[in-house]
């Protein structure tokens, strides 16, 4: 079972999976550089929070 920290780390990959994958089709590579850099803080923001 997943517990909240899990739920929203889940969250944040799937919505920047959904804007990676929008990125590509529209054939847009800055976006997808832009959502691949801002990622990992993203991540640590959310682990941090829980802490």
């Amino acid at each position: 079972m997943l517990n909240g920290t899990d739920e929203r780390l889940q969250a944040l990959a799937d919505e920047y999976t959904a804007a990676v994958n929008q990125a590509v089709a529209e054939d847009r590579p800055d976006t997808i550089e832009r959502l691949v850099a801002e990622y990992p803080d993203a991540a640590l923001a959310v682990l941090t929070s829980a802490a």
